[in-house]
């Protein structure tokens, strides 16, 4: 089974972006970044099980960067 997960540069962005994210009233879980999916050294993500369209659109709107959003195979 695959997660979904918006990928962010630092636990900063990763932090705010879940903050917005519950007040818009959308589920998240924070987490490191996969091996497979980092694009930096520090890497935190975002599992977003509902909705990430939905999440993506808030956080552009809010304009918090994010590196991407990536599919990571759930262990």
């Amino acid at each position: 089974m695959e997660k979904q997960l918006i990928m962010f540069e630092s636990i900063t962005y990763a932090i705010k972006a879940r903050d917005v994210l519950r007040n818009s009233g959308i589920l998240t879980h924070l987490e490191r970044t996969p091996m497979n999916l980092k694009v930096t050294s520090c890497g935190y993500s975002l599992y977003v099980p509902d909705n990430i369209e939905k999440a993506a659109e808030i956080l552009n709107k809010h304009r918090i960067r994010y590196l991407g959003i990536g599919n990571s195979d759930a262990l």
